[in-house]
């Protein structure tokens, strides 16, 4: 056990001993002892009072401690619908759910086994009845990675058919995980002939008079020179009528539909491709939606130096809700009274009116605006529009590639924090060196990242400076939607992230309210919806009583709740709800102002697990590989026992880690005085001077 005391307080603790010594055995003429007695007495004394100077002064020791780890298994079990409705689900019901049980037998009588099942969530092992009707792997892997950071994992075991429905690719997470996964495939690997309505994108909400599209993918596997018919219908009145013809075994084609939102209310839409006789599985056949259709439109006004594709990537997430002007370079502004939101792309700059625009801002002190700040943007022309940030010119006169991560602490308004893994992997944004310095409270959703440093600074910002303001710092955001769309194929999470701010920009910034609530929410899981309220001094408050009224919009059912207040908000859980498409209406007094906030959500009927029912194999094999593990079938699970058992990596870790402790704290530290004291006061006694 090393000692790390410095030399000075050892030396003035031996001092202060030799000192009480002296004046006890040397100076003390009423004592009289042997040489010898005197000696060892007085080297007894220097010590027990050195030590005891010593430990006045607190000091601290190195000490090295050692611990044995056993190896942990992780087994996590994929519990979702899609699995039973395979043709093999006589099999998955019993014959494998005996051959699992005896594995998991074996395998606890072998090793230490935390288990797991997941499909909507992961949670412990309780029992396989394959009803969960969602699934996300890459959460899985997340929670994991997590949940054993630096612990002797020896392998996790992971029991999936490899379809996800919900999340992002597992193979983003698999990149850097830190245990090798062995994987075993479950449900049917036999592709059956199949026809299917794989999507369906749509507008939740329209303006009344518009003319609106639908989307629709079909799918079809083995049907190749086979004819089917696209029914679409409103109302239960047919619309249109779509031929399909299939030249090739695998195929997928996107189909446009134009309805028009010529009644003000909820539009029900129920899409229906016609079964071929080869067919296992008809349940993916059908697909039901709800579009509401409101009688008004916000209206959006975009100044801009010059057209940009960030505009077109911006305009895409207002789809036909909103009607958006444009303003581009000297162009004359119009009256920003009549618009409820203003963006800036790279403005106030060169190419533009500053008087006029400055004027604007100040007859409109209310209007939220979003700035985007680029290499175009007059930074101190900026400084002078808004006094939530002071922008100014970096060391170098240069663009700067900067990437962004996730803010978990972001309270402005709920999004979904899995997005963090496919964040981090958007494309850089170019922004000029700056110094940016914060003159208010601000809530960043965004931060910046550069040459791989996290950094504090934002990247996109919120305010409220009198009027609500939001800050995007970089251009090239288009760049995040292409790249979103070439991952999974659709842009959720941009759309999510953006269409969230606008909305949180237009609300009225002094309503002192924020709802929380799903676009959409599926018929299995309870509708949750979270509020929030602000005194005039813009803080959180839970006093007022907050009641809230939901109107299913097709039966006209009505359902009254009154908020649960948590410290910082209000949360209400209204349960499950019918599929339909629902209207609220939230409702609080504070003080002589009454708050009072609408919105719509839907409710849709789960079915999602049954649309892909052939498992992926090859996601399954790559999981595997991506982290130097193996990949077994259902029926192998005696060869996986086997291997595991032969495994060299899955091993006993000794642990040695050495750290500084108190040396008061040490317990020798005290029986080493009380002997000190005891052997003193023994050979006193005993030669007669106590």
């Amino acid at each position: 056990m090393p000692i790390g005391i410095p030399i000075w307080m050892l030396a003035l603790s031996l001092l202060a001993g030799l000192a009480s010594a002296t004046l006890l055995y040397f100076r003390n003429k009423k004592q009289h002892y042997g040489k010898a007695l005197t000696i060892i007495l007085f080297a007894l004394r220097t010590l027990m009072v050195g030590l005891v100077v010593l430990l006045l002064f607190n000091p601290l020791i190195r000490q090295k401690f050692s611990s044995v780890e056993t190896p942990t298994l992780v087994l996590a079990h994929d519990n979702s619908a899609s699995i039973a409705l395979c043709k093999d689900s006589a099999y998955y019901k019993k014959e494998y759910l005996a051959q699992f049980g005896q594995f998991r037998n074996e395998l606890n009588a072998g090793f230490q086994v935390d288990e797991y099942v997941f499909g909507e969530e992961m949670r412990d092992f309780n029992n396989l009845d394959f009803s969960d009707q969602l699934t996300d792997l890459s959460s899985v892997l997340k929670s994991l990675d997590r949940r054993y950071y630096k612990r002797n994992v020896g392998a996790v075991l992971l029991f999936s058919d490899g379809i996800y429905n919900r999340g992002f690719e597992p193979e983003l997470v698999a990149e850097n995980f830190p245990f090798p996964i062995h994987t075993v495939v479950l449900g049917d690997t036999v592709a059956y002939p199949d026809l299917a309505i794989r999507d369906v994108h749509y507008n939740k909400v329209v303006s009344l008079g518009a003319t609106f599209p639908v989307r629709v993918t079909v799918a079809a596997r083995d049907l190749a020179r086979r004819k089917a018919q696209l029914t679409l219908k409103s109302g239960g009145r047919v619309v249109e009528k779509r031929d399909v013809e299939i030249p090739s075994n695998r195929f997928s084609k996107e189909i446009d539909f134009m309805l028009d939102a010529d009644k003000k209310g909820v539009m029900p839409i129920d899409i229906e491709i016609s079964g071929i006789d080869e067919e296992e599985q008809l349940l993916n056949n059908v697909r039901h939606v709800y579009v509401e259709v409101l009688d008004q439109k916000d209206k959006l006004l975009c100044v801009a130096a010059s057209p940009h594709p960030d505009l077109s990537a911006l305009r895409s997430v207002l789809n036909d809700n909103y009607e958006v002007d444009f303003c581009f370079g000297k162009e004359p502004l119009p009256d920003f009274g009549q618009y409820d939101l203003v963006i800036l792309h790279q403005v106030p700059c060169a190419k533009t009116d500053f008087a006029a625009l400055q004027a604007q801002f100040d007859k409109n002190a209310k209007l939220p605006v979003l700035f985007v700040v680029g290499n175009d943007t007059d930074r101190d022309l900026l400084n002078k529009l808004q006094k939530v940030f002071e922008l100014r010119s970096g060391a170098t006169n240069t663009l700067m590639d900067v990437k962004a991560h996730l803010n978990t602490a972001f309270s402005t308004f709920t999004f979904d924090a899995k997005a963090d893994q496919l964040i981090a992997k958007y494309p850089p944004l170019a922004l000029p060196h700056l110094e940016i310095n914060a003159l208010q409270s601000h809530d960043d959703l965004l931060l910046q990242e550069v040459m791989g440093i996290k950094s504090g600074l934002p990247l996109l910002s919120f305010a409220n400076d009198k009027r609500k303001t939001a800050f995007l710092f970089g251009t090239n955001i288009w760049r995040w939607r292409l790249y979103e769309y070439y991952q999974n194929k659709n842009h959720d999470v941009f759309d999510e992230m953006f269409s969230k701010s606008l909305k949180y920009l237009l609300l009225s910034a002094n309503d002192g309210s924020a709802i929380y609530a799903k676009e959409t929410y599926y018929s299995n899981e309870p509708v949750v919806i979270t509020a929030e309220l602000r005194n005039p001094n813009n803080e959180l408050v839970t006093e007022p009583e907050m009641t809230v009224q939901i109107v299913n919009k097709l039966t006209g059912e009505t359902y009254d709740y009154t908020f649960s207040k948590r410290e910082h908000d209000y949360q209400l859980n209204a349960g499950l709800l019918p599929e339909g498409l629902y209207q609220y209406k939230v409702e609080a007094q504070m003080g002589e102002r009454k708050i009072s906030v609408n919105g719509t959500f839907s409710v849709v009927a789960i079915g999602i697990e049954a649309q892909q029912l052939t498992a992926d194999i090859d996601r399954m094999r790559n999981l595997a590989r991506l982290t130097n593990g193996n990949c077994y079938t259902a029926r192998e699970l005696q060869q996986l026992s086997a291997d595991l058992h032969n495994d060299s990596r899955i091993t006993t870790v000794e642990h040695h880690e050495s750290r500084f402790e108190d040396l008061i704290h040490s317990k020798w530290i005290f029986f080493v005085l009380l002997a000190l004291a005891t052997v003193e006061w023994l050979l006193r006694k005993m030669f007669g001077s106590y």
